[in-house]
């Protein structure tokens, strides 16, 4: 397959097959990569996907306040543990990419508490994030704000927060829906980039797991006021994704769910398209 260099700023919609993996390039050295699936097959000749973690690797920044060396990857953001949305996670942390923050929904801890199966990438994914978890909250005793890799946000929330370790974080890391996103990787970007979340509603989490994707609407300023927009619905069914259409209306923000680029939820399913029981 043909292989490109990635855009200054922009965004790569990797071919995949049926999963996702989307690079957002922010500008700068700051990047933001959206789910991954990087699979075996990406090696075999002839291949027809990507082998992202390997592209990733060769055209990320080398920032110099880092050692001029190591890929540098701002952000991964997982819409929801799905094999086909994580898969290759264990090898991107082995890969020597250093990801300065990881945003994560509450859906995992769940997952985990109640002893439900999930695949070797979610589950490393999880650890690695309850690692953050407590790096941070390491840092916030000693007075000081965690580094560039071990950086967490948690995106949406769950009636049994209480029960789980990130509920000691303070609410700056915290966003619900209806929220705005900003800061990456502790840098100020208000001016250029914003992600608004729409979802996981918190009447969604112990529900089916793909109700609970994180949902957002990326914003990206330029200079001269044109914005670009990016919709990502996870794996969202009819549903759900209605109720971000009408909770839009009500709130005045139907602006928020308009796109210039949108990433086809659940990989174009049927289920997005109507409510079971009604169309064909």
């Amino acid at each position: 397959m043909v292989e490109t260099e990635l855009p200054e700023r922009g965004m790569v919609f990797w071919p995949v097959g049926t999963g996702d993996s989307t690079t957002i390039m922010l500008g700068g050295d700051l990047v933001l990569q959206v789910d991954l699936r990087d699979m075996k097959a990406a090696d075999e000749k002839d291949a027809v996907v990507a082998a992202v973690i390997d592209r990733l690797a060769d055209t990320l920044p080398r920032p110099d306040w880092l050692d001029g060396e190591t890929p540098y990857l701002a952000v991964f953001a997982l819409t929801h543990a799905d094999l086909d949305h994580c898969c290759g996670f264990c090898d991107l942390l082995a890969s020597g990419i250093l990801i300065g923050e990881i945003w994560a929904t509450p859906r995992l801890w769940r997952e985990i508490s109640e002893d439900q199966t999930m695949c070797e990438d979610a589950r490393l994914f999880q650890d690695e994030v309850e690692r953050r978890v407590a790096a941070t909250l390491e840092a916030i005793d000693n007075g000081e704000e965690p580094a560039s890799g071990n950086r967490v946000r948690i995106i949406g929330y769950d009636d049994d927060r209480d029960q789980h370790s990130y509920s000691e974080l303070p609410d700056e890391y915290f966003t619900i829906p209806g929220g705005t996103i900003t800061m990456i990787d502790g840098n100020d970007l208000s001016q250029t980039f914003e992600a608004f979340v729409h979802a996981p509603f918190k009447g969604d989490c112990a529900g089916d797991r793909n109700e609970t994707s994180l949902a957002l609407q990326i914003r990206m300023h330029t200079g001269d006021g044109t914005t670009g927009r990016l919709l990502l619905l996870g794996d969202l069914a009819y549903p759900t994704i209605k109720k971000i259409f009408d909770n839009s209306e009500y709130f005045g923000n139907t602006d928020r769910v308009e796109w210039d680029l949108l990433l086809s939820p659940h990989h174009c399913s049927k289920k997005v398209m109507y409510a079971p029981g009604r169309g064909r």
